[in-house]
């Protein structure tokens, strides 16, 4: 007997097909449905391998499965909980995720990820898109349609191989089995995502992102936001490594690093005509930061803190003009920085 389920509205769709959202008539309850269609299978003994990899891997931060089979059309469907405030890549939208935010959801992701490691799974594609924010704003991972056991072929589990090449790891687009150090990889240029936005992944005209990424220079290591700090800059790089040696050996390794990182704070970037403007809550207190061109050859940067936006003071010590704007990112990157890592306030 065919499922019964109302579409309600299309929420996202893949290479491995449609997620939709949809009330299950029979229970009168909203799932996230997600609809296969048979000709991205290559083993039809194996339709519902996705379904039951989430069974395997069940875990407060993994999407729950809720039921699989066969929809009228011969489309393979699983039914997932529904999670209204969607994926990250559905928060920021190509921008980028406040550091005390990333160090949450990203935090929550890994331990999903390191239980379906000690189940044997490996993701095969972790990235913005596959975080969803939980109920009570907790991390979950999500789409396990790549996923496979360790050391299996994923021609052998009735799927067609698809790689998401922006979060390739070297060795896997060398022609090496996928591993846990290439799901770590994949994690670090997540994180680079959500920190610095999707205009910091931008690959040159021409350009080939498996050379780029070979050569450790996709995504690019010494381009981060300002406000980045450098210790977290040292652990996504890590991440990144080129070699899989030097990565955190386990997802476990990797969010007790990032646990580590000091995120006292987060600024949110506006872009001005004459330069740019920072602004943050903290301590019940506002505080902006400005770096603008106030001359030909002259920067200013700015400091204001207040109890509201109309109470703003300049805090005379951290006013300043240089005479080029690599000085004064260099000063305003320092401010920016040490009040993320706290030692400011």
């Amino acid at each position: 007997m065919a499922a019964s389920f109302e579409r309600l509205e299309r929420l996202g769709s893949g290479y491995f097909g449609e997620v939709w959202l949809a009330r299950d008539t029979g229970l009168d309850a909203l799932r996230a449905l997600k609809l296969i269609p048979k000709d991205r299978l290559i083993n039809p003994t194996n339709f519902f391998h996705e379904a039951q990899v989430l069974k395997l891997a069940e875990h407060p931060n993994v999407v729950r499965v809720e039921e699989t089979g066969t929809m009228a059309d011969g489309s393979i469907y699983v039914a997932m909980e529904y999670l209204k405030s969607g994926s990250l890549e559905d928060e920021a939208k190509g921008s980028y995720i406040p550091l005390t935010r990333v160090k949450r959801l990203v935090g929550d992701v890994l331990r999903g990820l390191d239980h379906a490691h000690h189940k044997g799974i490996l993701h095969r594609d972790i990235k913005p898109a596959n975080i969803l924010v939980g109920h009570a704003g907790d991390g979950k991972l999500s789409d396990f349609g790549l996923a496979v056991p360790l050391g299996i072929d994923p021609a052998k589990l009735g799927i067609k191989d698809y790689k998401y090449v922006l979060h390739l790891a070297p060795e896997v687009a060398a022609g090496h089995p996928n591993s846990v150090a290439a799901d770590i990889y994949a994690c670090g240029v997540t994180m680079y995502r959500l920190v610095n936005g999707d205009s910091f992944i931008a690959v040159p005209p021409g350009a080939d992102i498996s050379d780029l990424a070979a050569a450790g220079k996709f995504p690019d290591r010494s381009h981060y936001r300002e406000f980045v700090p450098k210790p977290w800059r040292t652990l996504i790089n890590r991440a990144m490594n080129i070699d899989p040696s030097v990565r955190p050996g386990t997802a476990e390794e990797l969010r007790h690093a990032l646990e580590g990182m000091k995120a006292c704070m987060s600024w949110y970037e506006r872009i001005l005509t004459n330069g740019v403007r920072w602004t943050s809550a903290h301590d019940c207190r506002i505080c902006e930061l400005t770096r603008r061109q106030i001359g030909t050859d002259e920067w200013l940067v700015e400091l204001k803190k207040g109890r509201s936006k109309s109470a703003l003071r300049r805090v005379g010590p951290m006013c300043s003009t240089v005479q080029t704007e690599a000085l004064a990112r260099r000063a305003s990157g320092r401010i920016l920085q040490d009040y993320v890592l706290g030692r400011l306030h």
